[in-house]
């Protein structure tokens, strides 16, 4: 339970209720914790009506102004009162008056750890989901407003967003070696502690003379790791917010349990993952569903013999990933981002273009 709902209650309600009497027209603001979740809103915001933003941090503005394609009012939380609220995070507790709706779509491509309890999905009034499977188990833990709309960030796979010379354009400019097999490492957020990024860290160079290295972390890895792997000499650290190109380039791609191997499955790419240590919010289930689709190893050692595997059997293992991607992300069909427009609209219809 998030105590500070009910420290926030009184308060915040008071205000939003005389904000509400001197606004001349309901307000509906999208909630950005981070730049990514505006990214994945880009492919939701050609079907809605334009709406202002509210962010957590004023680090984030800076950063967040380019990538709009309108004129936005910026609000710094708390300091806004609106009637509607769309966000990427389980967080509808930061809103606690009952009559804002609140509508949450999934951050990443599937949920590869334990759900938060239903308590807080029920705070919403609508909670997007990226597949079907995904809605199945929440529902099993008593959470009511889910439904699946599949994965909006992937909709730019569908839409010919990359050409072939756009991909060998990017090869060009990263002088990606034509005689090696190019190896995309990524990481979950160490502070989650199901992150295997200390297993390969500091032995990364040594995959150089074999192999184009491209390295891609979660928002949230620590500085630590973050600027040993940016500042490796031969290693090419991805800061872009668009990772799909680099995946298309990758003829292997290596995880533990980040939400990527999703995509590494939509696109179709040979999987390794390193095993991590069981935790709280590891499930056996998820953990047998990674196996699935991926070489499994224990130690950096085995990475050799695994990414020659992994090369070696890319026909044969394909079926395995594309069946498995029906349970991460559906429907999955490049109209994501409109079907969660759509249901935004059922609950917001003055957001309708």
């Amino acid at each position: 339970m998030v105590y500070t709902y009910y420290f926030s209650f009184l308060p915040y309600n008071l205000i939003w209720k005389l904000a509400k009497l001197f606004r001349p027209k309901k307000q509906y603001l999208l909630h950005v914790e981070d730049c990514f979740d505006y990214f994945i809103f880009c492919n939701i915001r050609p079907h809605l009506a334009p709406l202002d933003i509210v962010v957590s941090s004023k680090a984030i503005i800076p950063k967040l102004k380019p990538m709009l394609d309108h004129s936005a009012k910026i609000y710094l939380y708390p300091f806004c009162f609106p009637d509607g609220v769309i966000m990427f995070r389980n967080a509808a507790w930061k809103y606690p008056v009952k009559s804002i709706i609140k509508i949450g779509l999934e951050h990443g491509a599937y949920n590869f750890k334990r759900f938060p309890k239903a308590y807080y999905y029920n705070l919403f009034n609508s909670y997007l989901m990226t597949s079907s499977h995904d809605v199945a188990r929440l529902q099993a833990l008593g959470a009511k407003p889910v439904k699946a709309i599949g994965y909006p960030k992937s909709d730019t796979l569908f839409n010919d967003s990359y050409p072939p010379e756009l991909l060998s354009e990017l090869r060009n400019t990263l002088k990606l070696d034509n005689h090696k097999a190019t190896i995309l490492f990524s990481s979950t957020w160490d502070g989650s502690g199901m992150s295997a990024v200390h297993k390969w860290y500091d032995k990364l160079q040594s995959l150089v003379p074999e192999y184009n290295i491209l390295v891609t972390l979660h928002p949230r890895m620590s500085n630590f790791y973050r600027n040993h792997l940016a500042n490796l000499p031969g290693i090419h650290y991805i800061d872009a917010m668009d990772i799909y190109p680099y995946l298309l380039i990758s003829d292997v791609c290596i995880g533990d349990t980040n939400s990527l191997i999703a995509e590494f499955c939509i696109v179709n790419r040979p999987i390794i993952t390193f095993s991590i240590d069981a935790t709280k919010r590891t499930m056996d289930d998820v953990i047998e569903l990674i196996k699935s689709v991926s070489i499994r190893i224990d130690t950096f050692s085995q990475l050799r013999s695994a990414i020659t595997e992994a090369l070696n059997t890319s026909t044969q293992t394909a079926p395995a990933r594309t069946k498995v991607i029906t349970k991460l992300i559906s429907p999955l069909d490049g109209h994501a981002g409109f079907r969660a427009a759509q249901e935004i609209i059922n609950l917001l219809p003055e957001l309708k273009p």
